[in-house]
């Protein structure tokens, strides 16, 4: 090597001592023997890279660096800083990259600004100036209306942009996690804008909400909308709070929270109440609004029929939290009103005097009965009488009794007799089934009169004062009824036939004795005026004493009745029991010698 290549050499080597080595690089080369030189090449800065955002995806690129020679460079560096020029590490799209491109993706959000560097084997060149700072934001979505929906479902229509081409997309209500909704384009079509079109399902909630873009990544961009339509009414419910048989609230039910209610009962319109009712007022609580109805004077009756409810609308009525009023036209109200019991009655049905009949009648017709004796329990049944059987017709229960063995009484007493609720019982076509606890029937039955008795103060079968007649009930009769004394008469009918006995206050009318004896004289009668009445047994036996002169046609040619014959007594209709039943009205017969 000549003198001068070695001078050249030296030069070149202290030339690269002198660069760091970060900023450039040389390249040279010499011949093996012979005068010979040495060339130094540096590596050049890069141009400042252009970056370009689409979403979250940046789009680096500058133009391509060569040596002095023309030598192409064999990569570069790409650098990413943050406007305060920290240094960030670059995500794996632009780590090595051979070209003057690369596209580093899912950057993550915010002000970034980047750098490159031209590079051949281990040597690389000064770092180019920074490019522009780009703004790195989720993709945009843009919807057509931001008007409050106030239907569903319902179309919503706009333009997502700033995304990826190709990228997978879902749409869903709120949340990443929410509802898919119809309409979700699966790919992007666009990296500018795209159309979007998805369908808000019924069923979604009357309040603000957001439809979210969705892709791999999660969330990455969002639009508000707000559902804002009128309370829906979802239910009219009517009600007999206290179970008497007269409808006394309607409870209305909404979709959603209701304001606070200040209208009065102006708004609401009520007509064909049963029972005559009226609307008294109206309160608000959540979604709900009561009616609270005065009750009628009309009978009892928990049908709903052509009831119906209207409301209109009103700023201080029905309305929800942001103000939207509802309205709705005259609707049949569900019925929510079980039959209640009306009346319940004891009864001899057959006036034998013993009971065999209860009656419920109840505030409504009632669904068909297949339940048997199981929903009612019947206690202290007069003359140990029991439950056999129970039937159904319209708005009737019958409760036929078994009767006792015991003494005849039509009391009702210690009676009671409880319902509980069957789906097979006592219930109306709605299904709203019945019940009562044990209370205590009303007394129907009628006293009937069991035993006549009677006893002579001398001739037996001869009519004279002491002789009495005493009739014994199946229960006690009002005192208020039964006289203090009586006028007795026996009379021999004009003509053939038996001879009469008639006692004020005790018998309906003059009654057949059944025999011809007691008085012989054709068509005359015998009076006793002053006859005393007396109550024994705890009220259930009147015994008749006659007293007194005899006074009458027939008072002299009274005869003596040797034979038992054939009485017939009917009670007064002025003789009751203790709570104002009439006496049976039916004959009793008995076979016996009055006086």
């Amino acid at each position: 090597m000549s003198a001068k290549a070695v001078v050249v050499a030296l030069l070149a080597a202290t030339a690269f001592v002198a660069s760091p080595a970060p900023s450039a690089s040389a390249l040279f080369s010499a011949a093996a023997a012979g005068s010979s030189q040495s060339v130094a090449q540096s590596v050049p800065q890069a141009d400042a890279p252009v970056a370009v955002a689409v979403a979250r995806d940046v789009t680096v690129s500058w133009s391509a660096t060569t040596l002095s020679s023309g030598t192409a460079v064999t990569g570069y560096v790409v650098r990413r800083y943050t406007p305060a020029n920290v240094l960030q590490t670059v995500l794996d799209d632009c780590t090595t990259v051979p070209t003057n491109t690369c596209i580093e993706r899912q950057v993550p959000i915010g002000m970034w600004h980047y750098t490159v560097q031209a590079r051949i084997g281990s040597w690389i060149g000064p770092e180019s100036a920074p490019s522009a700072s780009i703004s790195v934001a989720n993709a945009a979505l843009v919807l057509d209306s931001a008007a409050p929906i106030t239907a569903l479902p319902q179309t919503v229509t706009g333009l997502v942009s700033q995304f990826t081409l190709g990228a997978s997309l879902s749409f869903r209500l709120d949340s990443a996690a929410g509802t898919v909704l119809v309409g979700s384009p699966a790919t992007v079509t666009s990296s500018t804008s795209m159309a979007v079109s998805v369908t808000l399902p019924s069923g979604t909630s009357d309040a603000p909400h957001s439809i979210v873009v969705v892709d791999s990544s999660g969330v990455v961009a969002s639009a508000a909308v707000n559902i804002a339509f009128s309370p829906v009414m979802q239910t009219m419910r009517m009600l007999d709070v206290d179970a008497n048989g007269k409808v006394d609230r309607v409870d209305v039910d909404f979709n959603e929270p209701l304001a606070s209610y200040s209208a009065g009962t102006a708004p609401w319109t009520l007509t064909n109440v049963p029972s005559g009712g009226t609307l008294s007022s109206v309160t608000v609580s959540g979604n709900t609004a009561t009616l609270h109805v005065a009750e009628g004077a009309g009978a009892a009756n928990t049908a709903v029929g052509s009831f119906r409810v209207a409301l209109a609308a009103n700023a201080a009525g029905i309305r929800d939290a942001a103000g939207n009023q509802t309205a709705y036209a005259a609707t049949a109200v569900t019925d929510r009103a079980a039959p209640a019991l009306v009346s319940l009655q004891l009864r001899d049905n057959n006036g034998n005097g013993r009971v065999d009949r209860v009656t419920a009648v109840f505030s409504e017709t009632l669904a068909t009965y297949s339940a048997g004796v199981s929903p009612f329990a019947v206690a202290n049944v007069p003359s140990a009488g029991t439950l056999s059987s129970v039937s159904r017709s319209g708005t009737t229960a019958t409760l036929t009794l078994a009767e006792g063995v015991g003494a005849a009484d039509t009391a009702v007493g210690s009676m009671t007799v409880a319902m509980t609720a069957s789906a097979t019982g006592i219930r109306d076509a709605a299904g709203n089934q019945s019940s009562f606890a044990a209370r205590t029937p009303t007394d129907l039955a009628r006293p009937v009169p069991m035993t006549v008795t009677e006893t002579n103060a001398g001739i037996n079968g001869r009519a004279e004062a002491g002789d009495t007649v005493a009739i014994t009930f199946s229960e006690a009769l009002g005192t208020a009824s039964v006289p203090a004394t009586a006028t007795v008469t026996l009379a021999d009918p004009v003509g053939a036939g038996n001879d009469t006995l008639s006692i004020s206050g005790i018998t309906n009318g003059a009654r057949t004795t059944g025999g011809a004896n007691y008085v012989v004289g054709d068509g005359t009668s015998a009076t006793w005026a002053a006859s005393s009445v007396a109550l024994s047994n705890a009220g259930r036996t009147v015994t008749v004493t006659m007293a007194g002169s005899c006074v009458g046609t027939a008072c002299l040619v009274l005869g003596t009745q040797t034979t038992n014959a054939t009485f017939s007594f009917l009670s007064a209709t002025t003789l009751t029991d203790v709570v104002g039943n009439v006496a049976s009205t039916t004959a009793r017969t008995a076979s016996l010698r009055l006086f």
